[in-house]
């Protein structure tokens, strides 16, 4: 009943004659929200939402006492200055705004019988040599989507940012900008992800040192194999990491994907963190950040994923990286597993060389996944484009399908055969 009333006493102007022969089975409300102009000496426009409600049992009878109490009408005037009532506009707006990103994504789903993507690596957006084959993939096959980089492995965002550490960061190196992208989305018809790394970042970590994780050993900022980690206990580099995600959806991503939403896997116990390294408190971090980022994004109409390592969806417990299953999937809209094969230790699944069996792997995988109750939908695997042939990236392929599951291909340098794939019908 509350959704009901919230919905009634809030919407922005609300015309709701309630009669004697209302039908109760739904209501339809229409909602006024209005945009003002920098100008305040311009008229407002006036952008028009309607949306359907349908109403258990419960909520017809409570509505039907509300239509007799209230002598059949119910009008509210959205010219109230009330500071209350402007926030229940926006909040109205952002339900609105996260209804409509579902449902587009629904119907895209629907459209298209599943998700079916490629990685393309940021730095080759628009670049000649990478991008037409990409182009011809999406054209004659039947891959529909794209990730492609907002925030790389190197820290460089791949846009003109207004985050105010950029300034300092000096991190910017532009490769398409809101145009390029809508543009891109329209002309292939495609479901575009914005991949994000998240604690992986060595200039923010370098000019930030005290927002990383820190080597007691020497002082200085951990570094693994040259990657650096942000501290996720620190509030400051949340924050970062927060605002290039909201930044991104307002590009023209339809979903924005985190990647290194981890802690660094290591063994080292030379580390030092905002927050003492524990099993709690580094799902509390991974988890409470996600929910947050989620919340915004579905607020401006995008949706959210996250990259995790495959033996994620065997593991009992975080292995010391604060990514959980039941826990991560509570707080995002969908997973991808990295269930590369070729990641894979000698015997596992029964295979002394598991990178030579591709399909039997990534089945067995996915089926972990889902027999530890995550749903088929919120499943998203990347799968292996690298080190295969093309049958056995059809095999990667076909491992997703045969359980009804979408994909996503992974090749860090953007290089995929048109035999990979399926083609369209003529």
């Amino acid at each position: 009943m509350n959704r009901v009333i919230f919905f009634i006493l809030f919407i922005g102007i609300i015309v709701f004659p309630l009669s004697s022969n209302l039908n109760l089975d739904s209501i339809v409300l229409e909602s006024k929200l209005m945009k003002n102009f920098e100008n305040k000496s311009s008229s407002p426009t006036t952008t028009i939402k309607t949306f359907e409600i349908k109403l258990t049992e419960q909520e017809k009878i409570e509505l039907k006492k509300i239509n007799e109490k209230l002598n059949n009408t119910i009008l509210f005037s959205y010219f109230s200055n009330t500071i209350q009532f402007e926030n229940d506009l926006i909040n109205i707006e952002k339900k609105v705004n996260e209804f409509n990103a579902f449902y587009k994504y629904e119907q895209f789903v629907l459209k298209n019988n599943g998700i079916k993507g490629l990685y393309l690596n940021g730095y080759h957006f628009l670049v000649k040599d990478k991008i037409e084959p990409i182009i011809k993939i999406l054209e004659s096959t039947n891959v529909n989507t794209i990730v492609l980089d907002v925030k790389t492995d190197n820290g460089h965002l791949l846009y003109e940012s207004n985050i105010k550490e950029v300034e300092t960061l000096n991190n910017i190196r532009k490769k398409y900008n809101a145009d390029d992208l809508n543009a891109f989305k329209k002309n292939y018809g495609v479901y575009l992800i914005g991949r994000v790394v998240a604690f992986q970042d060595p200039i923010f970590a370098q000019k930030y040192p005290s927002s990383a994780i820190l080597d007691i050993t020497n002082g200085l900022p951990y570094s693994q194999d040259g990657q650096y980690f942000l501290d996720p206990s620190d509030d400051f580099a949340r924050e970062y990491i927060k605002k290039v995600a909201v930044e991104a959806c307002d590009l023209g991503f339809d979903e924005i994907q985190l990647d290194y939403i981890r802690y660094p896997d290591t063994n080292n116990t030379n580390l030092q963190f905002d927050q003492e390294s524990t099993s709690e408190t580094r799902t509390n971090n991974i988890n409470s950040l996600l929910s947050q980022i989620r919340e915004e994004l579905h607020a401006k109409g995008c949706l959210l994923s996250a990259d995790i390592f495959g033996y994620v969806l065997i593991a009992k417990n975080d292995n010391g990286i604060g990514q959980f299953l039941e826990s991560l999937v509570e707080n995002v809209d969908f997973i991808s597993p990295m269930v590369y094969p070729s990641h894979y230790s000698k015997g596992s699944y029964g295979f002394s060389n598991p990178n030579s069996y591709p399909y039997e792997v990534i089945t067995a995988s996915l089926n972990d996944g889902l027999k530890r109750g995550t749903e088929i939908l919120k499943l998203r695997p990347y799968l292996q484009g690298f080190w295969h042939t093309d049958e056995q990236v059809r095999l990667n392929i076909k491992a997703a399908e045969d359980l009804g599951i979408g994909w996503l291909l992974w090749n860090n340098v953007s290089n995929y055969n048109l035999e990979y794939f399926a083609t369209l019908n003529s």
